[in-house]
């Protein structure tokens, strides 16, 4: 009697282009701004107070975190973290306003591109496509992509 050895059939990752994602919130504190700022280099004898809008610098951040939370490794990019190894791409953002201190921002995503590459081993890239309004006026704080390399 033959013994068979079960193969795994390779994930098809393009199948995921146009899936949207769940919204996640973020609320840009104080704490978190002065936190980011306390890393850059202030002027001696700086006497500043709190900023009410964030420097851009602290978009990308802001992007990253929330862009965590609207997808599950599992469920959404078919990826075994626990084995696997994902790591960060590329970020692009377009501004449309300031991002404001104590503001809670919404953000939305969905898979944008899937393609896969190749080095010393295969790996897939994921783009995401995301939009983060915020609660001020409800607008377009930022839009833009991420990418993430989803190695097999």
């Amino acid at each position: 009697m033959p013994i068979s050895i079960a193969t795994s059939k390779p994930i098809d990752r393009k199948a995921l282009i146009g899936k949207v994602l769940r919204t996640a919130n973020y609320r840009v504190s104080t704490e978190d701004v002065q936190d980011f700022m306390g890393v850059m280099p202030q002027p001696s004898g700086s006497t500043e107070k709190a900023p009410q809008i964030a420097p851009p610098t602290f978009a990308p951040l802001v992007a990253v975190l929330g862009l965590l939370r609207t997808f599950d490794w599992s469920a959404d990019f078919e990826f075994d973290y626990r084995d696997g190894t994902a790591m960060f791409g590329e970020q692009s953002i377009e501004f449309h306003r300031p991002l404001y201190v104590n503001e809670e921002v919404e953000i939305s995503a969905m898979i944008n591109d899937v393609y896969e590459k190749s080095g010393r081993q295969k790996f897939d890239v994921v783009e995401l496509a995301f939009k983060i309004k915020g609660d001020r006026d409800g607008q377009l704080v930022m839009t833009g992509k991420q990418s993430y390399i989803l190695f097999k």
